[in-house]
C-alpha cells in the first residue's frame, strides 16, 4: 500500500479505512492492516503533516522524505496513537538540503504501543523525535540511526516524556561518523512527579570510523519520582579491532569488515523496512557513507 502526497495534495487512491484531508491522514478505529503503508511526501519543503491511528487499530507505516534540493526544508510531523492502538513507524530521511529541520511529535494514549524507528542520512540536519506517554500502560520503543560522512552534520534530539504512571519508554540509538562527518545525538528521558511505576531505559552508541570524524552522545535522565525503574548506557569509540581482524582473516578487506559489522548493528532497523526498493536505497546510502 502506498500513499503519495505532493504539495499537500493526494495522488491516487487510499486503502479502505484510511482518509486524508487538510494534511491529516487518519486510520479509522478497529482496523488491522497486513501490508505496510508507505507514505511519500513530495515537493513541499515546509510540510506540516498529521497522522492519527484510530482506537484498537494496528498498522505499520513507512514515511519517506527524499529531496535533492539544497534549499532549506522544514517538516513538522505529528503521530497520535489512540487507545489500544499499535503502530510500527519508520522514518527514512534522505535530504540533500544544507539546512533541514525535522520535528516529530508522537502521542501515546492508554494501552497504546508505538515502535518508532528513524533513519537519518541527510546532509545538514537538525531533527527531533519527541514521544509523550500520556496515559497508563502506554509503551514507546524508539530507535534512531544517524550516519554522517564527508561534510555531513546531523544533530538528533530524542526525547521520551512519561506523563502518566505505569508507562514504558525505551530508546536505543546509534550514531555513525566517517570522513569528517559529525553526529550529535542527545537522548533525554523525563519522568514527571507522581508517574509511579514508570519504566525508562536508554542506550546511545557512537561509532567512529576515521580520525577526523566526530560523534557526541549525551544520555540524560530527568526523574522527579522515586517509585520508578530507570537506566542508561552510552559508549563512543571505534569498532572492535579483534572482530575486524577476525573478519579480515576470513578474506575480507578492512573496509568490508567494517561495513559488515555496521550493517549488523543496523539490522533491527533495516529489517523493519518491508519495501524492498526503499530498503536497498537506505542500505546503499549508509554504505556509501561508511
Amino acid at each position: 500500500m502506498e500513499v503519495i502526497i505532493k504539495d499537500k495534495k493526494l495522488i491516487g487512491d487510499l486503502p479502505k479505512g484510511v482518509t486524508y484531508q487538510d494534511s491529516h491522514l487518519v486510520i479509522a478505529k478497529n482496523q488491522s492492516f497486513k501490508e505496510s503503508l508507505k507514505i511519500s511526501l513530495l515537493d513541499d519543503k515546509n510540510e506540516e503533516f498529521f497522522i492519527t491511528i484510530g482506537e484498537s487499530s494496528e498498522i505499520k507505516i513507512i514515511l519517506s522524505l527524499s529531496s535533492n534540493d539544497q534549499l532549506p526544508h522544514n517538516y513538522q510531523i505529528t503521530l497520535n496513537g489512540e487507545a489500544n492502538s499499535k503502530v510500527t513507524y519508520l522514518l527514512i530521511a534522505d535530504l540533500k538540503s544544507e539546512a533541514a529541520v525535522i520535528n516529530h511529535h508522537f502521542l501515546a494514549q492508554r494501552d497504546s504501543q508505538m515502535e518508532l524507528l528513524g533513519g537519518f542520512v541527510a546532509n545538514v540536519l537538525k531533527a527531533k523525535m519527541q514521544a509523550r506517554l500520556l496515559a497508563e500502560n502506554a509503551l514507546v520503543h524508539l530507535r534512531a540511526v544517524a550516519v554522517s560522512s564527508f561534510n555531513n552534520e546531523q544533530n538528533i534530539d530524542i526525547e521520551l516524556i512519561h506523563e502518566a504512571p505505569h508507562t514504558t519508554g525505551l530508546m536505543h540509538n546509534i550514531a555513525i561518523a566517517n570522513g569528517n562527518g559529525k553526529v550529535v545525538l542527545n537522548g533525554v528521558e523525563k519522568i514527571l512527579q507522581k508517574m509511579v511505576k514508570a519504566d525508562a531505559y536508554q542506550s546511545l552508541k557512537g561509532i567512529i570510523t576515521s580520525d577526523d570524524a566526530t560523534v557526541e552522545v549525551n544520555p540524560i535522565l530527568l526523574i522527579d519520582e522515586h517509585d520508578i525503574k530507570a537506566g542508561h548506557a552510552a559508549t563512543v569509540g571505534r569498532l572492535e579491532e579483534v572482530s575486524i581482524y577476525y573478519l579480515m582473516s576470513r578474506g575480507l578487506t578492512r573496509k568490508e569488515a567494517e561495513k559488515l559489522m555496521i550493517n549488523g548493528l543496523l539490522a533491527p532497523l533495516v529489517n523493519e523496512i518491508s519495501d524492498e526498493p526503499l530498503k536497498e536505497r537506505f542500505l546503499d546510502l549508509v554504505n556509501e557513507r561508511i
